[in-house]
């Protein structure tokens, strides 16, 4: 693997955002920047970005749509904006009221992470502090990327905390494998390793039911086209998926989670994390992205790999809950394959 890198922008307070490029000898290459660990760019040897994303650093300072970013302290929707630890409600920003979204106003998307290379992994830190957000305890936080010869992002992420916390992290990478350009992820299939799914509220927040898949449209435990799903079952998802389904798989064990192909290319994820959500971004329109094409509805489609949302509001949701002191971590790897 190799790595270089160069500035991508100055943020308003003059601070220096690099932007870091790994490319492996079969001509797979991934473009990250230090501000948010955006994935900027994804492209397979054919020349092909497979990732939306955006042009300049300003358009990342505004984006609203977390368009190939990290997700943290805690991925997803937590309801009433609030968190329960040691039987107590502890509340947090809320930036979607009634409720917090994806970590909060300046969650670690938001953040300009230090970036240092240790032969072929590059690493991010950020120190998170007491109260940012509402969440307790200063944590730091680790997050490592490496593009290995056999064509796959590995990313490891560790966390340590001086006060319980809550911690979920996720990425929020938009894919598109017929490259960034194209309309639509219609016609992409997807096979996601799950029989269950956590059943929502009409606000997006899980009522606590895990209800099983089976033959509905929300049944991609073999290959489905997304397109053809909706089609089928005309009128139930309205908004398209945005889902979190149960992977298949032993707690905090390294497994398949999901895959996605189109034609000649195939992504296939594996994760540690127990769910993964499954977002067709429907609500994107008219966002402007990079070489100024315009994303509307099914521009791409996420696999979040998460813990369940709103997991200490569920017990028998497995626990964000990361003790003072105690090590929190997970491993998530994209394999790109062309056939």
């Amino acid at each position: 693997m190799k790595v270089t890198s160069s500035e991508f922008g100055k943020l308003p307070n003059g601070d220096s955002v690099q932007k870091f490029v790994l490319r492996n000898e079969n001509g797979f290459e991934a473009h990250i920047l230090g501000y948010g660990l955006y994935i900027q760019k994804i492209i397979y040897p054919d020349g092909t970005d497979i990732v939306l994303g955006y042009d300049t650093l300003d358009e990342y300072l505004s984006d609203e749509y977390y368009l190939g970013c990290i997700v943290g302290r805690n991925a997803n929707r937590l309801s009433n904006a609030s968190v329960i630890i040691e039987g107590k409600e502890v509340k947090l920003s809320e930036n979607e009221p009634p409720k917090q979204l994806h970590g909060g106003f300046e969650g670690f998307n938001k953040k300009n992470w230090k970036g240092e290379l240790f032969e072929d992994i590059l690493a991010f830190t950020y120190i998170s502090i007491d109260g940012e957000e509402g969440y307790p305890g200063t944590l730091k936080v680790l997050c490592s990327f490496e593009m290995t010869e056999d064509n796959r992002l590995i990313m490891e992420y560790k966390a340590t905390s001086d006060k319980d916390t809550v911690v979920n992290l996720t990425r929020h990478d938009y894919f598109n494998l017929s490259g960034y350009e194209s309309k639509d992820i219609k016609q992409h299939k997807v096979e996601i390793n799950a029989d269950f799914y956590t059943v929502n509220d009409d606000t997006n927040i899980p009522t606590g039911e895990i209800k099983q898949i089976k033959d509905g449209i929300l049944d991609f435990s073999k290959e489905e086209e997304i397109g053809k799903q909706l089609n089928a079952f005309d009128g139930e998802l309205p908004m398209g998926y945005d889902h979190n389904f149960l992977i298949k798989k032993p707690l905090n064990q390294l497994a398949f989670a999901a895959k996605a192909s189109f034609k000649n290319k195939v992504l296939e994820i594996e994760t540690t994390q127990p769910g993964v959500q499954l977002y067709t971004a429907a609500y994107v329109e008219g966002l402007k992205g990079k070489r100024s094409v315009m994303y509307g509805p099914y521009a791409g489609l996420c696999l979040e790999t998460q813990h369940f949302p709103d997991a200490t509001k569920n017990n028998h949701f497995p626990s964000t809950i990361l003790k003072e002191n105690e090590a929190y971590k997970h491993q998530l790897i994209y394999k790109f394959v062309q056939e």
